[in-house]
């Protein structure tokens, strides 16, 4: 710094101080939006509305005009759950029996995909699954006989199915009982 001007010393710290908060505004985005936004899905206006808190809920199907969801396919039913296990594992289970296309999938509070299970997977066969927290507390004790073990990441999280449906109106009678056989319940 001998040898810069103060016109020039004063260039770098602004130079510095630019990228230093440039670097600290995109660690606070990438750190804090996922979380921002699994915040709000699992506990703002939409989750409290629908109630599903730890138990499975249905939203509407899509239609053109919905758009709780950017750009949400009218091509899928959803059934969600939120879930926390501050007080002990979640048990989901689920048997669509359908043919075509389902999934269930577990997203961690910062919005990390952890968990798939689909159609092709399953086989046929119900899902069953025991959500336990990663922090190493016991849960051997009570997991129910065939019950598939998941550790989540986080203690709370967010679970999606989708069922693929290709005409609503005509499929519905067969679609609807299917995505509704989603239960989330505290173990």
């Amino acid at each position: 710094m001998k040898n810069f001007t103060t016109p020039q010393r004063l260039w770098f710290y602004r130079i510095l101080t630019l990228l230093v908060t440039a670097v600290l505004v995109h660690l606070l985005a990438v750190w804090a939006a996922p979380r921002l936004i699994m915040q709000v899905l699992m506990h703002g206006p939409m989750a409290q509305k629908m109630n599903m808190q730890n138990q499975a809920a249905f939203p509407e199907p899509v239609t053109a005009r919905s758009r709780s969801v950017v750009m949400p396919s009218p091509d899928l039913l959803y059934s969600v759950c939120a879930y926390d296990l501050s007080d002990g594992p979640v048990r989901i289970t689920a048997n669509p029996q359908l043919q075509n296309y389902w999934s269930i999938a577990l997203y961690s509070a910062n919005s990390d995909n952890f968990f798939v299970r689909n159609d092709r997977q399953a086989q046929g066969k119900p899902v069953d699954l025991w959500l336990v927290s990663d922090t190493g507390e016991s849960y051997q004790k009570n997991i129910p006989s065939g019950a598939e073990v998941v550790v989540s990441p986080s203690r709370s999280g967010f679970l999606l199915m989708r069922v693929l449906t290709t005409d609503y109106a005509k499929e519905q009678a067969l679609v609807e009982p299917a995505r509704r056989t989603l239960v989330c319940s505290k173990a």
